[in-house]
């Protein structure tokens, strides 16, 4: 799958909360099972059981995504939270951290000052450094960094490479799932097959390590907000310090 092997400049799974609660007792004196029903996606083919989980994350409309992954050699660590087209997070690796947020269109960065270091050198870094404090960059599309958000699109998250085929059954802290292999078989998808056909897990191969998981499905994050004004300068001065 994509979310196993970073994309571009750059470069997720627990499911929605079980039914709670004890049901009445039925016709014959025994309580009714709170467990979800089966929802059918182990019967379906491949492709068709990786369309009810996208569709099923889209409907949701949020959910966070947390991970780590390999991207030849180079490890990195995910963490985001996402609410429609908007989303807030960050992205780690051994040159530093990057927060992104993303909210009505407009993109916002934060690097770390070892990020700077490394992809803008000292000097500049420094510079740089000291005309953002603690401020959000605000970036457009043309920008490279631009790329980076695409990390927690669920559209390529899911997108496959290659034909899947249907992989083992296996149970995911306490979900029932079924595993979509990657066409190249470079990751396997596993699937809640009870409840909502949420993706639980994704895990990479041996050589392509790495696993992203997904929770939260249609939280309210209330961190995922726009900067105060005061609390954003514009990217292309940052350019300018280089």
């Amino acid at each position: 799958m994509r979310s196993t092997t970073v994309r571009g400049s750059v470069v997720a799974f627990a499911v929605a909360a079980l039914l709670s609660g004890c049901g009445g007792g039925g016709d014959d004196g025994q309580p009714e099972s709170t467990a979800p029903a089966d929802n059918g996606v182990a019967a379906l083919a491949p492709n068709e059981a990786l369309q009810r989980a996208t569709t099923a994350v889209q409907n949701a409309k949020s959910y966070h995504l947390v991970g780590d992954v390999d991207d030849d050699g180079q490890k990195m660590s995910l963490d985001f939270k996402v609410t429609g087209s908007d989303l807030g997070g960050r992205v780690s690796t051994t040159e530093g951290t990057v927060e992104l947020l993303s909210v009505g269109g407009q993109q916002y960065i934060r690097p770390d000052e070892k990020f700077w270091a490394k992809n803008a050198g000292a000097q500049a870094s420094d510079e740089i450094v000291k005309l953002m404090g603690d401020k959000w960059a605000k970036v457009s599309a043309k920008d490279d960094f631009s790329q980076l958000f695409d990390i927690a699109n669920v559209d390529e998250l899911l997108k496959p490479d290659g034909t899947m085929t249907k992989g083992e059954a296996k149970e995911i802290d306490g979900v029932k799932t079924i595993g979509l292999v990657d066409g190249d078989k470079s990751g396997t998808l596993y699937i809640a097959t009870t409840g909502e056909p949420y993706p639980i897990r994704m895990e990479g191969n041996q050589d392509s390590p790495g696993q992203i998981t997904f929770s939260e499905f249609g939280a309210t994050f209330d961190d995922v907000k726009a900067p105060p004004e005061g609390k954003v300068v514009d990217f292309d001065q940052l350019k300018n310090k280089k």
